[in-house]
């Protein structure tokens, strides 16, 4: 083949060749062009979510109760950095800044190697996040986050509840307002390069918003108070725990709700166990003499009694129904006034049955037993009322001193706002929503009145709790003492004691209820046991409301 023949093969081959090269452009610069620009931003072009804060929780007076705090977590693409041949360098400089060891990574990584998205470590400092970001490593990324703060800690845990780590409301008001608490996450699209590095910013889909601010009816000092009382008297005590509920009457505002044990939300290592039960909406109990007052208001009310009305209750004890009903001594001729202080069952048993069944149950149904208080906190107990068809003679004098039914410390003192409200229920409040609920007219205001200044007998010398009176204010309340349940049947060494009070009585504001659980060292009346915590309480209370003293010493 001589060369001319040579020269014409060879520039047939690079003709050939370059028509080719040129066919192959305009097959992919035309004819594909927006397949393969949509394979690019595939590999290229990525959405990426900036998390959004939580709204805050603050309580009447704009105190922080839980906030969102940044946090960093560091996560790989195991299945891409586990095929990388430096897989055990990049390893080991995070380990490095994590401070752990690089055959833990190594292993997390080997043995969910399938894995995309794998998480390393969660709830960084961003301090943290900002090294490991800082070292550019191949298919290891660092995730902002927020983590919850709760900077009352144990005070205020059963009420506001807490989050899970990834901040989604888990119990308490957390959980219930998990959905307005919860903000928007931004949403933007960016540039990253082949290692899975943002290279730039292309642009907005959608602005990240944080989440609204839940503003409580709580006063974060009272609560204080009412937590630590609770603590002290069950050490005092040795109980099994507590809980207290303070009540603005003005408006049925919760301005404090304690339960004893607690734990704090910001160690989930505690988030277990009885701690975490808030007692004052899950523990039901028989209000035992706490009831008494009511009752007698709605005999008044009914006029089936009256107020200067003797009842001769000796010798101390009556037999009805095959049951026999006894008082803690032979009181003789009491008042009404007496009944109140004195707590007596005999007097009670001979009242209560001028009232028809069906009258004393819708009564007690309106104060709010045997049905939830509205709040809709998680675990809240609607507690037990049997309808007055099912009672016999002797569950409606039983009922009558609080017994053969149960309810929870908020339910009990939910009804007692009667006393201090002209004889009306409000459904209780602990968000500041600004749509104020409408009042129900259960008793007349007479009748509340009268049975307010009889209760205000018990804190005097003579009553039952002198230990609840208060320094300069007139407190009017009732004790209660009753056996705890098992299986059901009574518990002779288990009690339950509770006192429910106001003050001051001349123009009724704050109404505190206290149950204490199981206090043993022998002492376990409600008039021993849960009327000093009411002191420290409504002492507390009174000051931080800066209610007027309406008691004058005599010198």
């Amino acid at each position: 083949m001589n060369s001319s023949i040579r020269a014409r093969i060879i520039l047939f081959i690079l003709l050939a060749g370059l028509l080719a090269l040129v066919g192959r452009a305009f097959y992919l610069q035309w004819l594909h062009a927006d397949f393969l620009n949509a394979e690019a931003d595939k590999r290229q072009l990525r959405v990426i979510e900036v998390p959004a804060p939580r709204g805050q929780i603050v309580d009447r007076n704009d105190k922080v109760l839980a906030l969102s705090t940044p946090i960093n977590s560091i996560w790989v693409d195991a299945n891409r950095l586990n095929a990388h041949p430096e897989k055990r360098r990049i390893l080991a400089d995070l380990a490095r800044v994590l401070e752990v060891s690089p055959a833990s990574l190594v292993r997390m990584v080997e043995q969910q190697s399938q894995r995309r998205y794998l998480y390393l470590r969660r709830g960084l400092v961003p301090e943290v996040g900002e090294a490991v970001a800082a070292l550019n490593l191949p298919f290891v990324y660092v995730k902002h986050e927020y983590r919850r703060y709760y900077p009352q800690a144990h005070t205020t845990a059963h009420l506001v509840g807490y989050t899970n780590i990834d901040d989604i409301g888990q119990d308490g008001l957390e959980a219930i307002y998990n959905q307005w608490l919860s903000g928007q996450s931004g949403r933007f699209r960016v540039v990253k390069d082949l290692k899975g590095r943002v290279v730039s910013s292309v642009a907005t889909q959608q602005d990240m918003q944080p989440g609204q601010q839940l503003k409580l009816t709580l006063d974060s000092d009272i609560q204080y108070f009412a937590h630590k009382a609770l603590h002290d008297s069950l050490v005092k005590h040795q109980a099994q725990g507590g809980s207290v509920v303070v009540i603005d009457l003005a408006n049925a505002e919760i301005l404090a709700l304690a339960n004893q044990p607690s734990f704090n939300p910001n160690d989930r290592s505690q988030i277990s166990g009885e701690a975490i039960r808030n007692r004052a909406i899950s523990t039901l109990i028989e209000p035992g003499s706490t009831i008494k007052p009511l009752i007698i208001a709605k005999l008044l009310d009914e006029g089936l009694v009256s107020e200067d009305e003797v009842v001769d209750t000796h010798p101390g004890h009556i037999r009805l129904h095959g049951h026999l009903i006894s008082d803690a001594i032979n009181y003789r001729e009491l008042t009404l006034t007496g009944v109140v202080q004195k707590s007596s069952n005999v007097a009670m048993a001979k009242l209560v049955p001028r009232m028809t069944r069906a009258t004393q149950w819708e009564f007690m149904t309106q104060l709010g037993f045997g049905h939830d208080t509205g709040l809709f906190l998680p675990g809240e107990q609607n507690g037990r009322l049997r309808h007055f068809a099912n009672w016999s003679g002797m569950d409606q004098v039983s009922n009558s001193f609080g017994y053969g039914f149960n309810a929870t410390l908020l339910q009990l003192a939910q009804a007692y706002q009667i006393f201090g409200t002209q004889g009306q229920i409000t459904p209780l409040m602990l968000v500041d929503n600004h749509v104020r609920p409408q009042p129900r007219q259960v008793i007349s205001p007479e009748s509340a009145q009268a049975v307010l200044l009889m209760m205000e007998s018990v804190t005097q010398p003579g009553g039952t709790a002198v230990a609840a009176s208060v320094d300069g204010y007139r407190v009017a309340g009732k004790t209660g003492t009753v056996h705890k349940t098992a299986g059901g049947v009574y518990q002779l060494d288990q009690y339950q004691a509770m006192f429910v009070g106001l003050a001051p009585v001349s123009r009724p504001q704050i109404l505190v209820a206290v149950m204490i659980d199981e206090p043993s060292r022998g002492i376990y009346g409600g008039g021993t046991v849960a009327a000093p915590v009411f002191r420290e309480v409504m002492t507390h209370a009174l000051r931080i409301r800066n209610v007027d003293p309406d008691l004058v010493s005599v010198p």
